[in-house]
């Protein structure tokens, strides 16, 4: 079959497009960055498409042609803009549908999420306001609905989950008593039955609950996470609910971030299936799902595992601390440091009069918002390349002119040889989705 897959190149797709292609499918992925998917799906059509922006039909029904299948798997947690999560959940997939009943798709899969039916939230009401759009088409649909997605890879609510099992020494922080209950499935068994539901023949538009039979709570998911990741035993630090929803709410302030208030709303109640949506699903893709012990254990981790575990709580301390940097030499150029001694210090590598009041605030305000830009996760790799370009210049011409800024005491030049590795490695992080 001819199959187009939106947002190829993330954690559920990805998986999705390796078996499609490995079961002789013809795939089209449409993604954002087209040359990274054609690196690692070269056998596969690779197209450009923005799912902010491709909210006309027009934009879909050319990419659309001799396609039998759609596969959506485009989906955001959280954006501080909800007209975005609106706009990649409804608007661009209603155009993206109705483009299909134009140019005679045969089916459309939904990746949606289990419990979108039941949370005031914008991730969840705009999946099921394309839930409800799917409905009214002649096109035979299915909507998966799956509780927590995990698997050798990871993404937002999974990543944050490994980083709380294995990313602290010593504790494990439950939110929380961690009495909330998941059926967890493997990004495995969800493609797997994805390639079932492909090839099975639909007369009317469904929807499943795509869960495991075993229900776990988050308190020993945490807990198998790290024994799977082979960290040493740990004791469990519960941390009061008021105290993540405080987290959620500066996690709000970046885009994608795995920690925010809807990722808090959903984490507060259970994600769960009745038996009756569990048999169903079961029964239709003729297979049952491994439980996540079975699931975590049937492929074993890692040092990058390791690594990403740690790196995930270790990340945003790193982009607190090159912002309040940057912030900080600003607030103290403009404001704080004596301007007497900053002409001075100007005068000394020759910078003359005329322009060291200029220097000084000029400087102090591009300092201030680069160390907000980074606070605030924007455009991070360039606003790195901007603090790397700044940092190497300011280090040779001070190198140049005043070469004993070396030997003054506590390496206050020295210190850019940290700062610049910091900031390559929090660019080298930066590329999580």
């Amino acid at each position: 079959m001819n199959i187009l897959v939106t947002g190829a190149s993330g954690f559920i797709a990805s998986q999705v497009v390796a078996d499609l292609l490995a079961s002789g499918h013809n795939v089209t992925c449409c993604v954002r960055n087209v040359s990274y998917t054609k690196t690692i799906f070269p056998q596969a059509t690779v197209i450009p498409c923005n799912f902010h922006k491709d909210i006309s039909q027009d934009d879909w029904i050319p990419r659309l042609k001799n396609i039998d299948v759609v596969i959506n798997c485009v989906g955001i947690l959280y954006h501080p803009n909800k007209n975005i999560i609106w706009a990649v959940h409804y608007n661009t997939p209603k155009a993206l549908f109705a483009a299909c009943v134009t140019a005679g798709v045969k089916k459309i899969i939904q990746i949606s999420a289990l419990g979108v039916d039941k949370l005031q939230v914008d991730y969840a009401k705009s999946k099921k306001a394309t839930e409800e759009y799917l409905q009214t088409l002649p096109i035979p649909s299915i909507v998966l609905r799956p509780s927590l997605v995990y698997g050798r890879g990871s993404y937002a609510g999974t990543s944050l989950f490994r980083g709380l099992a294995g990313g602290l020494p010593f504790i494990i922080p439950i939110p929380g008593k961690g009495n909330q209950t998941f059926q967890p499935i493997h990004v495995q068994d969800l493609s797997r039955a994805i390639l079932i539901l492909v090839n099975t023949p639909v007369s009317k538009n469904l929807i499943l609950s795509s869960v495991c039979e075993k229900r776990i709570n988050l308190r020993e998911i945490l807990t198998h996470l790290r024994a799977w990741l082979g960290v040493s035993s740990a004791r469990l630090l519960f941390i009061p609910l008021f105290v993540i929803r405080i987290a959620a709410f500066f996690g709000d302030i970046i885009p994608y971030s795995a920690l925010n208030s809807s990722a808090f709303k959903m984490l507060k109640e259970n994600n769960v299936a009745d038996d009756v949506e569990m048999k169903k699903f079961q029964e239709i893709i003729q297979f049952q799902p491994k439980n996540f012990i079975e699931g975590v254990n049937s492929q074993p981790s890692t040092v990058q595992d390791h690594w990403h575990a740690k790196l995930f709580m270790l990340k945003p301390l790193l982009q607190v601390s090159i912002g309040f940097i940057w912030l900080w030499s600003g607030i103290c150029g403009a404001l704080l440091y004596p301007k007497s001694n900053s002409f001075e210090w100007l005068s000394q590598i020759g910078i003359q009069s005329s322009w060291q009041p200029f220097a000084v605030y000029g400087v102090s305000a591009v300092n201030a918002l680069l160390g907000l830009a980074t606070l605030c996760a924007y455009q991070i790799k360039k606003i790195s390349v901007i603090q790397l370009a700044i940092i190497l210049l300011y280090t040779i011409f001070i190198t140049l002119k005043l070469p004993s800024s070396w030997l003054v005491p506590f390496g206050s030049l020295a210190k850019n040889i940290p700062l610049l590795v910091a900031t390559l490695m929090f660019m080298a992080l930066e590329s999580d989705r």
